[in-house]
């Protein structure tokens, strides 16, 4: 579990600052206007870091039973 939230957390990350796939096109194809661009910009990040904080716990309580 940890390693697919951290997984899924940078690829959030990344995505979200590089600006690049689906999330950033309406569904004609179009770019998206300057407002949209900006909260799906900040929602990536956001579950991205959501994410990195739960393989993080997740990480911990997995580490430390053995």
């Amino acid at each position: 579990m940890p390693f697919f939230a951290l997984a899924a957390g940078i690829y959030f990350i990344v995505t979200g600052i590089i600006q690049k796939g689906r999330a950033f096109r309406s569904k004609m194809g179009t770019p998206l206007s300057e407002k949209e661009v900006k909260t799906v910009k900040l929602t990536y990040i956001i579950v991205g870091a959501i994410l990195l904080l739960i393989a993080l716990i997740s990480g911990i309580e997995l580490f430390s039973e053995m």
